[in-house]
């Protein structure tokens, strides 16, 4: 699976547009360790946790990362998501980020997605949809742990060694998306 034309243009703009924004691990409290929501990728899930870890690093001798994974990783999150057909799913869930919050006591949770993603390909979800979807999950694990600290990283496979992760702003793709909407109604 790879990414089209199209998605390499739009990630570019969403970069340009400050959607999608280099981490800067100093901004997130990470000493008491992470709740890491993300997908069961084989392909990627070890440069996403390994990323983790890294910004880690910068406050822990050793790594407190406690790792989530579905199909989907946070787009399973959000509420009516396409990615998982039963409905309780997501339920499912969201039961284990706030049990995980419980018994280690962790109260920051990253959520992330990537792309590409068999589970969104599979859901027919393109690049918008798998964002707004991802914003939908942090909405949604908010108001159901109340007091994290909930945050949104985007992982994209440029194919070959090339791979990055992102910091999904969620008030610029508010921004970002309702421009959008206004121009598809023109």
């Amino acid at each position: 699976m790879h990414l089209s034309a199209n998605d390499h243009t739009l990630i570019q703009n969403l970069r340009a547009e400050g959607v999608l924004q280099n981490v800067q691990e100093h901004l997130l409290d990470q000493s008491n360790g992470v709740i890491l929501v993300t997908c069961a990728d084989g392909d990627r899930f070890d440069d996403i946790y390994r990323h983790q870890a890294r910004m880690q690093s910068q406050v822990r001798r050793d790594t407190r990362i406690h790792p989530l994974t579905s199909h989907g990783g946070a787009l399973a999150c959000a509420p009516g998501s396409p990615i998982h057909k039963r409905k309780l799913d997501s339920n499912v869930f969201l039961n284990q980020i706030a049990d995980a919050r419980d018994i280690k006591k962790i109260n920051l949770i990253a959520l992330y997605a990537h792309m590409p993603c068999a589970a969104a390909r599979r859901a027919e979800l393109d690049l918008p949809t798998a964002l707004s979807l991802q914003i939908q999950a942090k909405n949604r694990v908010r108001v159901s742990n109340p007091g994290a600290e909930v945050h949104c990283f985007f992982h994209v496979d440029y194919e070959g060694a090339k791979k990055r992760t992102y910091f999904l702003s969620s008030d610029r793709w508010k921004t970002w998306s309702s421009h959008r909407h206004v121009l598809a109604m023109a």
